[in-house]
């Protein structure tokens, strides 16, 4: 009977025990997680704030805390994916989907496949993704922008149109059906998604720009300088749009405004070697031709394949009286594909 007892009371004594440890886990998960939940959320405000080393790191400490906080992996991985460094993007995606499938999971592994040139598994995901959630407009997006950069531009043109739809104020979506109607050579209905996306979103500096290159195309260079104007007006640190603007006033014939836009370029970007190239033929027409040349010796440093750029620094030296110097840009520009130093090469280097 004592046995008995003493078996009882060992039961009943391991039972005690075996409840304690189920409720003093219980308690600790329940702790991991509340810090977990904190840190994260810590995490969130220095990724809001652009402090992403310091985010990653709170991510860090929430995931140890709770290797099952999908949300706390996946705001990891987008960041990492900002930060392009889409390997480690991709190991979070993956340990995301293995967790807790997502439509948006599915995305950000598609955005780390397309940064790294992986074109086809980005198209899958986004697929699932799209299976996941008929109407998620980013997924549709960015299946379009990789339809546009394979030059399936029909294709594209589908995606972006069922992106708006989903979602009618999505100024990328617009910006970027714009571009693809402009591949197509559609200029009116380029033109409308541009001032389309301009208004849904005015500080969307590109679409101003391409805005200008559709004006500037159809041959309204007025336009056109006003376009690239408000895309300097809402960033000024736009290069491309200074080297634009520079065009269309070179093209209107205003050849010290395109001067101070070329110069305007480089100092915000001083190894672009189309505006050295353009600014050496904007100081060409001014007469300057040792500034054109220096202009064109620069471009040519930057990349010795620039054929154009050899063609012109001939055209500046024949005006130089250097005409064999002429003559070994013009071949070489030849040798580099540039059609239009044939006749050069062929009229006045016999």
């Amino acid at each position: 009977m004592k046995i008995l007892l003493l078996s009882a009371g060992v039961f009943l004594v391991g039972s005690f025990v075996a409840a304690q440890n189920v409720a003093d886990s219980t308690r600790q998960l329940y702790d991991n997680n509340q810090m977990a939940n904190k840190v994260y959320n810590d995490g969130l405000a220095q990724a809001e704030d652009g402090q992403y080393a310091e985010a990653i790191a709170d991510f860090n400490k929430a995931i140890q805390l709770n290797p099952e906080f999908s949300k706390a992996i996946y705001n990891r991985g987008c960041i990492r994916l900002h930060l392009n460094n889409p390997e480690g993007a991709l190991e979070d995606f993956n340990r995301v989907i293995n967790i807790r499938p997502t439509a948006k999971a599915y995305l950000g592994r598609a955005l780390a496949h397309a940064r790294m040139e992986n074109a086809q598994k980005a198209l899958e995901d986004l697929s699932v993704a799209l299976a996941e959630d008929s109407k998620f407009a980013k997924a549709y997006y960015h299946r379009g922008c990789i339809y546009f950069e394979s030059g399936k531009y029909q294709e594209a043109l589908d995606d972006f149109n069922k992106a708006i739809e989903a979602e009618p104020g999505y100024a990328y979506a617009y910006n970027d059906r714009g571009s693809t109607y402009l591949k197509l050579k559609e200029y009116q209905k380029a033109l409308d998604d541009f001032r389309k996306a301009t208004s849904v979103d005015p500080k969307l500096s590109f679409a101003f720009n391409n805005m200008g290159m559709v004006h500037e195309l159809l041959g309204d260079m007025e336009a056109a300088i006003e376009d690239y104007t408000a895309a300097i007006r809402v960033d000024p640190e736009y290069h491309l749009a200074f080297n634009n603007r520079g065009k269309a006033k070179f093209q209107a014939g205003d050849y010290e405004g395109a001067e101070a836009d070329f110069t305007g370029a480089l100092s915000l970007s001083p190894e672009y070697v189309r505006a050295l190239n353009n600014r050496g033929n904007t100081r060409y027409m001014l007469g300057n031709f040792e500034g054109a040349i220096s202009d064109y010796n620069e471009a040519i440093k930057l990349d010795p394949r620039y054929g154009e750029a050899y063609l012109n620094r001939g055209i500046a030296r024949e005006m130089m009286r250097d005409n064999e110097g002429a003559c070994r840009d013009w071949s070489k520009a030849l040798s580099l594909g540039v059609e239009q130093a044939d006749s050069y090469v062929n009229e006045q280097c016999k």
